[in-house]
């Protein structure tokens, strides 16, 4: 079984280990097991909006067993890819909430100065509206460069519901804009460099998500097992047309842990 060969396991969050502020039914307890056996644990998100801190209390109020460095998000990927490209501390117009503007401060990007910016970072944000798509739009038709966090079309919330997500945040600017955005997250190079970086001396890994198109096909660019979990964005009867056909699908975290996968 795969998860009794691994020593390093790539966890998504939103979707597999909750969904809104819920666990999802028995995934604190798998996320504990597979750390008493000594697997190590990277919680990786693509959602960019919270801090690491708001991440490592909400994983830990549910009772996730997590510390601080295990915890990686796209906003951290992305600052921290910008950062050895030499471009800090270049102004930034950031939209993308508390956890982009976080890391990028982090780095030493300048985000308050009011000088024209060099680059419009783009992650999700619920409150995004009509003028702060016109500030981004601005911004890159005079000549500042597009970045997204992530470019997933939509984010699994409480209740089954599917929200709009960064994705569809970045393309109302690029569709403003006639520009095309460099992604950070997964399933880009910049997030799953890093990754694979943290996970330096593993053995073998595995990475398990809700969604095909980045957390599966992030990892198999790695060559690292791959896990779909069917309490986030794909439903059952969805799987059999599914481009990136993952290594093994089951109903949830739990029963992935336990070995009890579904025909595909």
């Amino acid at each position: 079984m795969i998860f009794d060969e691994i020593d390093g396991l790539v966890c998504d969050l939103d979707g597999v280990v909750y969904r809104g502020d819920e666990a999802v039914a028995g995934s604190v307890e798998a996320l504990t097991e597979l750390t008493e056996r000594g697997v190590r644990i990277l919680y990786c998100t693509n959602n960019s909006r919270s801090t690491v801190d708001a991440y490592l209390e909400k994983l830990r109020g549910l009772r996730v067993p997590a510390e601080r460095e295990q915890i990686l998000t796209s906003a951290v990927a992305t600052a921290e890819t910008l950062a050895e490209r030499g471009l800090a501390p270049g102004p930034v117009l950031a939209i993308g909430g508390e956890g982009v503007e976080e890391e990028l401060a982090r780095v030493g990007f300048d985000l308050g100065s009011g000088d024209p910016p060099e680059l419009v970072v783009v992650g999700w944000d619920p409150s995004f509206d009509y003028d702060a798509m016109r500030r981004a739009t601005l911004a890159v038709r005079a000549g500042a460069t597009l970045i997204a966090t992530n470019a997933d079309a939509s984010f699994p919330a409480a209740g089954g519901a599917l929200w709009p997500g960064a994705g569809a945040i970045l393309a109302s600017i690029e569709t403003a804009s006639g520009a095309s955005a460099e992604v950070m997250g997964k399933p880009h190079p910049p997030m799953m460099d890093l990754i694979e970086h943290r996970f330096d001396g593993a053995r073998a890994i595995a990475a398990v998500g809700d969604r095909p198109e980045t957390d599966l096909a992030g990892a198999r660019s790695k060559g690292w097992r791959t896990v779909l979990v069917l309490t986030g964005v794909v439903a059952a009867p969805e799987v059999a047309g599914l481009e990136h056909r993952p290594d093994a699908v089951a109903r949830d975290l739990a029963a992935a842990v336990r070995g009890e996968f579904q025909d595909q």
